[in-house]
C-alpha cells in the first residue's frame, strides 16, 4: 500500500472512530508500527489529526465538508469567469500547464482553450471533453481510478503519470487559502493530485474565489511562498500577503 493509500485510510479511520490505536493502524494497513508513527507524525504535520500515546485522535476544530461538485458547478459563476479571464492574460502562449480538477479551474480552461496556442495536461474529465478548441491547443488526459464524487481520476496511477512531465504552470483552485495552513484540500486524494502538478511545474497559480482566502480545510497542499501568482475576486480587503508571489484582482 503506498503512503497516500495509508493517509486515507487513517484518515477514514479516523473520521469514524475519533481515535485509533498504533497497533491496530498496523493490522489494518499491514505495515509495522513504526511505519505508522511515520505516518501519523506527517499527518500530524498537516494538520489532519492530533498524535497522542499510544496513537491518534481527530483534531478538535471542526473542518466543514466541500459541497457537493454539482452544487459548486453553478455557485459563484461570474466571479469565476472573471478569474479565469484574469489568468488567461498571465498565461503566456505555447505554455504548458498542469491543471487540476475544480469548477474554477473548468471556468479557466473553458477560456484558454478557446483562445489556443497553449497545452494542458489535466486529471479533469470534464476539461478533457471540452470541444470549442483555438488554435495550437492539445489536451491531455491524466490516466488513474475515476471518482464518483468529482468527475475526475485520482490515485497511484494519476499521481505517477503527472511525474512524467515538467510543465511551466500548475493551474489549481483549492478549498482553502489561509495565512497560517496555506493552500489546503478537503479530501486526501484531491490534495495528492495538487501537490504532484505543484511539485513539476515552474511556476504555481492559485485560482482561489474570494469566499475561501483565511478557511482552513483539511489537508494542506503548499505554502504561500510557493505561490507566484494567486488570481482572485477580492480587492485589498483581502487578509493575505505572498512572499514571493503577486496577487491579481479580477475586479478592474
Amino acid at each position: 500500500m503506498w503512503p497516500h493509500e495509508r493517509h486515507s485510510k487513517i484518515l477514514e479511520l479516523l473520521s469514524e472512530e475519533k481515535r485509533v490505536s498504533t497497533q491496530r493502524l498496523a493490522g489494518v494497513l499491514d505495515v509495522s508500527r513504526e511505519t505508522v508513527r511515520r505516518d501519523l507524525a506527517e499527518l500530524e504535520q498537516e494538520g489532519v489529526l492530533r498524535r497522542v500515546h499510544g496513537g491518534a485522535v481527530a483534531p478538535e476544530r471542526t473542518v466543514e465538508p466541500e459541497r457537493v461538485f454539482a452544487e459548486r458547478l453553478h455557485a459563484h459563476a461570474e466571479e469565476k469567469r472573471a478569474i479565469g479571464e484574469v489568468a488567461c492574460e498571465i498565461i503566456p502562449r505555447g505554455a504548458t500547464l498542469y491543471v487540476d480538477a475544480g469548477t474554477t479551474t473548468l471556468a479557466f480552461a473553458t477560456q484558454i482553450i478557446r483562445r489556443g496556442d497553449v497545452n494542458i495536461i489535466t486529471n479533469s474529465l470534464d476539461i478533457a471533453r471540452l470541444a470549442e478548441r483555438g488554435p495550437g491547443c492539445d489536451i491531455l488526459l491524466l490516466g488513474g481510478r475515476p471518482h464518483i464524487a468529482v468527475p475526475a481520476t485520482y490515485g497511484e496511477t494519476t499521481v505517477l503519470e503527472i511525474g512524467r512531465y515538467l510543465v511551466d504552470f500548475a493551474v489549481i483552485s483549492p478549498v482553502g487559502l489561509h495565512s497560517g495552513r496555506g493552500v489546503t484540500y478537503y479530501e486526501m486524494h484531491e490534495a495528492d493530485v495538487a501537490r504532484s502538478m505543484i511539485r513539476q511545474a515552474r511556476k504555481v497559480m492559485l485560482l482561489c474565489q474570494s469566499g475561501k482566502v483565511g478557511v482552513e480545510s483539511r489537508v494542506s497542499v503548499c505554502r504561500l511562498e510557493d505561490i507566484d501568482h494567486l488570481v482572485t475576486d477580492g480587492g485589498s480587503e483581502l487578509q493575505i500577503a505572498l512572499a514571493n508571489g503577486r496577487i491579481h484582482s479580477s475586479r478592474r
